[in-house]
């Protein structure tokens, strides 16, 4: 490839058309070339890439770069759904969809369909669309709702976790827009990740835990709890506790790490301080009860391990303190608690009505 080519097509938005490299004065004729001789891949029908950096990409990386040019060939749609939630950096599992989801402002019947871009139709009142970096996009709370309907509800529950921790939304705005969208789809689907949603949970796992733990019918622990020893010295902080039991969750084992994308090393020296930390609580009469992601997903295993944990009720001297992360309280004082408690009973009671 000729190295003034090379220069022009790596300069080029990734992908690209052949239409953008024309207007470039990159003729049609070099970027068949350049695909024959592989120094271009082709990610979608009538899209091109340089293939160095494109393979080099991880897959959400690329979905990315994929949304940027729906961004620029369909202005008169916006980038919505689980497209929105990764531009909103909130937790996703570790593959991307298999489409661009974008929706189409005007209610029309039917929307244009694309290889790689998946259309949506949907009333979009203008307090739905915010500005950010000069790119119109959805408010968080209609991200979380529209993402309720699409995705599996375990990643929905982390999509709603996540910008009820950062502040993006709150649980009313997220009831008012599961109002609005009362009529939409599948929205059904949204209930009970809404129900479960607490926007204490850190991480995409957590939240995938908490929901493959409700499903099978087990208690809600709370996140993040403090745990001190009597003289208030710090222990940690584990993903999931449940007061009456004196139990706690944990997930863990080296895929967790490399879910995140931390190198080998740095994942043997991570267990290596879990199994630190347990020692200590453990001695001051806490319990564990652990599991991985692929634990997470199936559910079987935490429940097994959980009911028979349970059933040994000889936890009662339990020396351990405990205050809630998000506000510094002993557990039975948290605001966070009580509202969630309200919040929940609200919503169960909203959800027996018909018209949701």
């Amino acid at each position: 490839m000729d190295p003034r080519t090379a220069h022009a097509l790596r300069h080029l938005p990734q992908p690209f058309t052949a239409r953008e490299a024309t207007s470039a004065d990159i003729p049609r004729s070099t970027v068949k070339h350049a695909s024959s001789v592989a120094f271009l891949v082709s990610p979608a029908r009538g899209l091109y890439a340089v293939r160095e950096p494109w393979d080099a990409a991880s897959p959400w990386e690329r979905h990315r770069l994929m949304i940027d040019t729906a961004v620029r060939l369909f202005p008169d749609a916006i980038v919505s759904h689980t497209s929105q939630a990764v531009l909103l950096g909130l937790p996703h599992p570790s593959h991307p969809p298999d489409s661009v989801r974008m929706t189409v402002l005007d209610d029309v019947r039917t929307s244009r369909r694309s290889t790689w871009c998946r259309f949506h139709r949907g009333t979009t009142p203008p307090e739905h669309i915010e500005i950010r970096h000069g790119v119109p996009g959805f408010i968080a709370p209609r991200v979380v709702l529209d993402c309720c309907r699409e995705v599996h509800a375990r990643d929905a529950l982390a999509i709603a976790d996540g910008a009820l921790r950062v502040g993006m939304t709150s649980l009313e705005q997220l009831f008012d827009m599961r109002r609005h969208q009362r009529r939409w789809p599948y929205v059904a689907r949204s209930n009970d990740v809404l129900l479960l949603a607490d926007g204490r949970r850190e991480t995409w796992l957590e939240s995938v835990s908490a929901w493959s733990m409700a499903r099978w019918g087990l208690p809600t622990g709370i996140p993040q709890v403090n745990v001190f020893t009597p003289e208030g010295e710090f222990l940690g902080r584990p993903d999931a506790f449940w007061p009456d039991l004196g139990l706690v969750g944990e997930a863990d084992g080296s895929e967790k790490y490399l879910l995140e994308g931390t190198d080998e090393q740095s994942v043997l020296q991570a267990l290596e301080r879990e199994r630190l930390r347990q020692e200590p609580m453990a001695a001051l009469g806490l319990r564990f009860v652990r599991w991985t992601p692929r634990d997470a997903i199936d559910g079987t295993a935490i429940h097994s391990r959980f009911q028979s944990l349970a059933r040994d009720v000889r936890h009662q001297n339990v020396a351990a303190l405990f205050r809630c992360s998000c506000c510094d309280s002993p557990l039975t004082e948290c605001q966070v608690e009580a509202e969630l408690a309200v919040w929940r009973r609200k919503l169960a009671k909203e959800f027996e009505r018909k018209v949701w």
